[in-house]
């Protein structure tokens, strides 16, 4: 728990009790007509007691006596009612802050991975003990993941051999398909006696009360997020429905980046195996050129001197283009690795123009082959 939702908790107990106060002096005043709420329900009561100390007082039905104490008690009323609305707030965005950064714990993953991963991060950021996400294929609803807390884990409640295995026509999923369609969460309080659900995978997984919300990308929705808590009386609320909600939002976004970011990768490899492609003909055709020209006599090759050989040869002449825009990089000192980056192909690719350029210039090492260029540019 954050030390804002710990605040808030605290906070939250001072407010029950100041209100359960403020109930119990309203009681003296209204009588048996009036009966004090339990705890979990006093804020829902405030606004039927305000209306009924009004009432009271603007009819004439309270004693003189009782005038001035009810009065103070449709102020005090209305400072809890405030306090109470700012404490929801607070809470209310600490959990966006939870949830949002549940979804944000997935990024970094590979597309299948967050998927994978996104009912755990559910449960460990909402109210929930089980999630389940699911793919849209067209007309098909295709359960893909289901995670459940460790307390169901392998009871009759766990039922992920049948999510492993399912797939589904919208057309008998009216729920879902209203989902897909009205791009809306939803929750159901009571799925054995909903008549748009699918009751196959009621039946499968026993729930009594859930939520589900869709996954929408690029206007369209690529999937659907369902969580409950199993085991539990009390049906899910709506704030449960919209907590869902914000997780799917979020997760679309970090799931989008992620194909993104494998889309660019996979256009990044394509053209780096488009470029050593091209290198390769060009480097052929180079060959093939040198071969028909007149080569020097195996004499005149003999009596150079190592030193004299080296000079003699013409860079721009022995080797192709991209040989040559190599060695301009390795004259200026970069690494096979930086190379690679900067002309986007491989580094295997470099390494392999890197060979040719010692050999065609005859040098032992990438430094007499930097020199080399630089004595030739000075000429």
């Amino acid at each position: 728990m954050s030390r804002t939702e710990q605040s808030v908790e605290v906070r939250d107990e001072g407010l029950v009790q100041s209100a359960l106060e403020c109930m119990r002096a309203t009681a003296k005043i209204l009588g048996s007509d009036f009966r004090v709420p339990s705890p979990d329900a006093v804020f829902g009561a405030f606004a039927a007691t305000r209306d009924q100390l009004g009432h009271a007082l603007t009819e004439g039905l309270l004693p003189e006596s009782d005038i001035e104490e009810a009065c103070f008690l449709l102020v005090r009323i209305e400072e809890l009612q405030e306090q109470y609305a700012e404490t929801a707030a607070v809470r209310r965005a600490a959990e966006l802050r939870s949830v949002h950064d549940a979804a944000a714990g997935l990024r970094g993953l590979a597309s299948d991975d967050i998927i994978q991963s996104a009912p755990a991060a559910i449960c460990s950021a909402l109210p929930f003990a089980r999630a389940m996400i699911s793919a849209i294929s067209g007309s098909l609803w295709q359960p893909q993941r289901l995670h459940v807390e460790p307390e169901f884990d392998g009871s009759p409640l766990d039922f992920s051999d049948y999510v492993d295995h399912a797939e589904f026509p919208l057309s008998d999923a009216r729920l879902e398909t209203e989902l897909v369609r009205r791009r809306v969460p939803a929750l159901v309080p009571a799925p054995a006696h909903d008549e748009r659900t699918l009751k196959e995978i009621v039946l499968a997984s026993r729930s009594s009360s859930y939520v589900a919300a869709p996954i929408i990308s690029r206007g369209r929705v690529i999937g659907l997020v369902h969580a409950d808590r199993p085991g539990v009386r009390d049906p899910l609320d709506p704030d449960d429905r919209d907590r869902l909600d914000a997780f799917a939002t979020f997760f679309a976004l970090v799931y989008e980046q992620a194909v993104l970011r494998e889309r660019i990768s996979a256009q990044r490899s394509r053209l780096a195996a488009s470029f050593d492609a091209t290198d390769t003909v060009l480097d052929r055709m180079h060959r093939a050129e040198l071969g028909l020209r007149p080569q020097p006599s195996e004499q005149l090759r003999s009596s150079r001197s190592p030193g004299a050989e080296i000079s003699a040869v013409e860079v721009n002449a022995a080797l192709t283009f991209r040989e040559r825009e190599i060695l301009s990089h390795i004259a200026t000192g970069a690494t096979n690795s930086q190379i690679a980056q900067t002309l986007v192909i491989s580094e295997g690719t470099v390494k392999s123009h890197v060979k040719h350029i010692l050999k065609k210039l005859r040098v032992p090492t990438r430094a007499a082959a930097a020199v080399l260029y630089s004595h030739q540019n000075r000429r």
